[in-house]
């Protein structure tokens, strides 16, 4: 299954979710247009060759879908507003630099990055590092978060980066956790309590989906720390349940106290 048909499935599990509103959805219908020569050749110009066939099946039928949803009390949210390859080797760079950042970052996100994948309005967005002129090679994806003065480069290629954003439904901050930055620093206090609300309750929900990886990455921030419980709904064989989420303390060690998942509801009150 291309990755547009794989976006639309994962539309219909938000859609089918108790409680999950979409606010935007706007993929396409039309089949991913084929690679042609000179999409060969633009892709093969910035990133070699061989990665040609590579990202085929990640090819878009149109230059940009974008997906937005959230849960009616908006504790579990997710946007994605994701541009073709094609389209994005081929645009313009981004329109800005950040004063904020040191001066060799200010100069690589003016001259070599283009845009792939934003949430609109977040000042979040994802790069493509395309050399000036097409002078070099390069396969590299920076981070950028603008309320954090932070452009980072991504231990992720290109196919792994949207397979995870489609895994994580457009759910903010995962990116970090294939940075080297140190989300134990307080300043990512409130960005990784949302990461824990979104990692336990995504595979809940959505339980056919392997969130192992990620889940790996975030039980090795240091300090991490969450003072929130939210309820989520989980879908079982037989009924719903309800499942709460994860709370440790606030010092920078993990609390032995957590949460448990909750058996399911009794008669009457499901």
């Amino acid at each position: 299954m291309n990755y547009q048909d794989r976006v639309r499935t994962h539309v219909e599990e938000l859609r089918s979710t108790p409680d999950v509103v979409m606010r935007t959805c706007e993929i396409g219908s039309d089949p991913p247009q084929e690679l042609s020569a000179d999409d060969a050749a633009l892709i093969g110009s910035v990133w070699g060759g061989d990665a040609v066939e590579g990202v085929r099946d990640h090819l878009l039928s149109t230059d940009r879908i974008h997906v937005a949803w959230h849960t009616d009390d908006h504790y579990l949210y997710g946007e994605f507003a994701l541009k073709d390859l094609r389209n994005c080797l081929s645009g313009f760079g981004l329109p800005y630099t950040d004063e904020g950042l040191p001066p060799e970052k200010q100069e690589l996100m003016g001259r070599e990055l283009k845009t792939l994948e934003e949430e609109p309005g977040s000042g979040r967005l994802t790069a493509l590092r395309v050399p000036f002129g097409f002078e070099s090679q390069s396969r590299e994806l920076w981070f950028y978060d603008m309320n954090r003065k932070r452009l980072e480069p991504l231990e992720l290629d290109y196919q792994s980066y949207v397979e995870n954003l489609l895994l994580m439904k457009g759910a903010p901050y995962w990116q970090y956790l294939f940075t080297e930055v140190d989300l134990g620093d307080w300043e990512f206090q409130s960005m990784v309590e949302q990461l824990d609300i979104t990692l336990e309750a995504l595979p809940v929900l959505f339980p056919d989906h392997d969130y192992s990886r990620l889940q790996e990455r975030y039980e090795a921030v240091p300090g991490r720390r969450s003072f929130v419980v939210i309820k989520v709904r989980g879908r079982s064989s037989r009924s719903r349940r309800s499942v709460a989420v994860r709370v440790t303390c606030g010092c920078r060690r993990r609390c032995s106290s957590r949460t448990s998942r909750s058996a399911a509801p009794p008669a009457g009150r499901r």
